[in-house]
């Protein structure tokens, strides 16, 4: 294999991993452990990636954000876990906010009670919930492609008006000290969902914690936090701000 073509099967480890192994990247190249380094090396210093202990990451810039499209192959199971367990927080005549994103697409289609009312700002979401003769509000405003969720003065000023018994929100990253999202005025959308519900869930699998993006939503004290089983500081450290439900 060439080197070129190397390089390129690295970077699509880490277009769909974030993370990936020396050991792996040997077995997947079928080359030896020196020429991955030097390839590991090189793509570094072209700024394509970043060396860590054992293997390499993937650079993520504060406003980089993916597609639904780009997410929804990603972390299948993980999300599938997550989605099932935030369902089961639900009750009959629950009024329950339930944000745009990928886990929270599994979400709805993990609910199992009819008794409840359901308010998103996802187009797709409401589609699907009023298949499954859920009764649906759906928040209006200006419709971000790229997530499929309304933004901008009009969503907010909805969502001002109501309250919600829980709410299912996506995030983009969660650090030690705050929920963050590439998006402005997705961010303040969050936001204002956080302050109108008794209670708050954000669903991240866990190659969002530890991550950083451009916006501050909230700190992380304002919200539960459901992801999948990882053994990391970052999960410790939240542990004592918040609540962290591990699937």
């Amino acid at each position: 294999m060439l080197k070129s073509e190397r390089k390129q099967v690295i970077l699509e480890q880490l277009k769909h991993h974030r993370t990936v192994s020396l050991e792996t990247l040997v077995q997947i190249l079928n080359t030896s452990e020196s020429t991955v380094r030097r390839d590991l090396d090189e793509l570094e210093n072209e700024q394509k990636l970043r060396r860590v202990h054992g293997g390499a990451e993937s650079i993520r810039f504060l406003q980089e954000e993916e597609s639904n499209q780009e997410k929804s192959i990603k972390n299948i199971h993980e999300k599938q876990k997550i989605a099932e367990k935030a369902a089961s927080l639900i009750q009959d005549n629950d009024v329950v906010f339930i944000d745009a994103g990928t886990t929270n697409d599994f979400l709805i289609q993990a609910i199992e009670h009819s008794q409840v009312t359901i308010v998103t700002n996802s187009i797709h979401h409401a589609s699907k919930l009023v298949e499954r003769n859920i009764p649906t509000v759906i928040i209006g405003g200006s419709v971000k492609r790229s997530t499929d969720a309304s933004i901008g003065g009009v969503a907010l000023n909805q969502i001002g008006q109501l309250n919600f018994d829980k709410a299912f929100l996506g995030m983009n990253a969660i650090d030690s000290n705050f929920f963050t999202t590439p998006d402005m005025e997705e961010g303040a959308v969050k936001r204002a969902i956080l302050e109108n519900a008794k209670n708050t869930y954000v669903l991240a699998d866990s190659s969002k914690l530890g991550e950083t993006s451009f916006v501050k939503v909230a700190p992380v004290s304002k919200a539960s936090i459901i992801t999948n089983r990882y053994k990391s500081e970052v999960v410790e450290v939240l542990k004592g701000k918040t609540e962290v439900i591990e699937v």
